[in-house]
């Protein structure tokens, strides 16, 4: 440092003697021990993905035949599943979805489809775009040869979103929650009498095809097991999207193959599609909380607390899409972090910590905190932290290739080339380039390719440029609108504000 020192003052005499303390940065106390969260975060998930690895290496997929085999031992039925979409807005998507669900490996007359729009898309209607209902009830016209019912209910926009509900006198605001309500209420006799097992996708959703066969295998076997999650990998639309969205889209498909498993192990996470309920528990808990903002993690609690149900993984995953642009995940993210946040204050509220249902409440409690704020608070000290040290690793080199303009010698050469090396490494992201293109070619199968393979090419080489020369200085947006809503949360921003539901847009298909 020294060295720098006076190399630098040789040339620029009026920097002042902090500017050198900030260039040697990395060594601070606090970045040191961020260094060594991060490092002990790394561990964690070299852990977690080999243990995943392990639990789920065998385990192939099953067939039909393997299925009328277990029902046949079993002297049972096949379990009959109603697959519940809700779809607002969703035009472009719906119709390729609907396709994809009459086509599940499973006997056509064990299960049905019900797609369920808002009335109040309609009514909004005025620039007399295609709704969702009319693409859904073209849909249903064109398929009504095909074995698999579908059905479809359009949610009254004064329907109160109440499990068994009623309509009012006025407007209610729509959710998901809501709109899943109103199908409970709708068709509740049909779902006594017709119904053994609930699955949930959104309208974006490509299940795989073996999903329905799997669940019946699992709950046939292990009846004991009435909740299940499977993993989502939101990366089909992977190459119609933003840089930072694909990097998103990645890491988020790792997490739910990785991490998905090892967070059922300690806490009833629900992501709210993929997602497989036991009708008799989802009735016990009169369906979903429509005012949630994350209904998905809400019920999971309230199943586990009011039923003792946990759910159970199976490694199947649905496709779907990642929000297109930086803006659409902010306010994707956002919303998560407030309904977690949402969750864990309603939690706080239990009066009585001391009973057996206080207890468990109190356990959720404390683990969502170490799961959400704890985890987003470390995660953004350590990706502004990160980008700090580039910029000053930067501004490092920047100093001494002004200085070595009038200092010629061997040694002062090389510690050039050494302090060159050093920041091209840092600011190339190569760690963010191999991890990427390692998940790439991994999840390959699950993205769609539309275009050329010369316009494919180009899209490749600009996801690795601006991967190695961009992201390095986005990365805190990654945990920003976690860390925000904490931030916001605590200091009361929303105390006299209704957490509202927003949609994320989709891309045409």
């Amino acid at each position: 440092m020294n060295i720098l020192q006076n190399i630098s003052f040789s040339i620029i005499n009026l920097t002042p003697p902090w500017f050198f303390n900030l260039l040697n940065f990395s060594s601070w106390f606090w970045v040191q021990l961020f260094g060594g969260l991060s490092i002990l975060f790394i561990i964690r998930t070299i852990y977690v993905f080999f243990s995943t690895k392990s639990k789920f290496a065998k385990i192939n997929k099953t067939s039909n035949e393997q299925l009328a085999n277990l029902v046949k031992e079993k002297k049972v039925l096949y379990p009959k599943f109603s697959v519940l979409v809700p779809a607002r807005n969703e035009s472009d998507v719906v119709e390729k979805t609907i396709k994809k669900l009459i086509q599940l490996d499973y006997p056509n007359d064990r299960f049905e489809i019900i797609i369920i729009t808002d009335e109040k898309e309609t009514l909004n209607n005025q620039s007399r775009k295609t709704t969702t209902q009319e693409v859904v009830q073209k849909i249903i016209k064109e398929l009504e040869s095909q074995p698999v019912k579908i059905y479809h209910l359009d949610v009254p926009y004064n329907f109160n979103g109440l499990f068994k509900g009623k309509l009012m006198d006025h407007e209610i605001k729509s959710t998901k929650g809501r709109a899943l309500n109103y199908a409970f209420t709708a068709m509740f006799d049909h779902f006594n009498f017709n119904t053994d097992f609930f699955a949930f996708f959104d309208t974006d959703d490509h299940p795989d095809k073996t999903c329905l066969i799997e669940i019946a295998k699992e709950y046939l076997n292990h009846p004991h097991k009435k909740v299940f999650q499977l993993p989502i990998f939101q990366c089909r639309n992977f190459w119609q999207i933003s840089t930072f969205s694909k990097v998103i889209a990645l890491g988020q498909s790792f997490s739910h193959e990785i991490f998905l498993p090892w967070v059922l192990t300690w806490l009833p996470f629900l992501g709210g599609t993929n997602l497989f309920i036991q009708k008799d528990v989802l009735f016990q808990v009169d369906g979903f909380n429509y005012n949630s903002i994350t209904e998905d993690l809400d019920l999971g609690v309230t199943i586990y607390l009011k039923t003792g149900n946990w759910p159970y993984y199976l490694p199947f995953a649905s496709t779907e899409q990642t929000p297109d642009n930086v803006k659409a995940y902010l306010k994707q993210r956002h919303r998560w972090a407030l309904g977690l946040l949402e969750v864990i204050q309603n939690l706080k509220k239990q009066k009585n910590w001391k009973t057996p249902l206080g207890k468990k409440s109190m356990l959720l409690y404390l683990k969502l905190i170490l799961y959400g704020p704890a985890e987003w608070v470390i995660y953004f000290a350590v990706t502004v932290l990160s980008m700090f040290i580039l910029f000053t690793r930067l501004l490092r080199t920047i100093v001494l290739v002004i200085g070595m303009q009038q200092v010629i010698d061997f040694f002062s050469f090389s510690l050039l080339a050494k302090e060159l090396l050093i920041s091209v490494l840092t600011f190339a992201g190569m760690p963010m380039i191999v991890f990427s293109l390692f998940l790439l070619l991994h999840y390959n199968r699950y993205i769609e390719y539309q275009e050329n393979n010369w316009v494919m090419t180009k899209k490749f080489l600009k996801f690795l440029i601006e991967t190695s020369l961009v992201l390095p200085f986005m990365v805190v947006l990654y945990p920003w609108p976690f860390f925000s809503a904490f931030f916001k949360y605590t200091i009361g921003y929303y105390r006299n504000r209704e957490l509202t539901w927003v949609k994320t847009p989709r891309t045409k298909e």
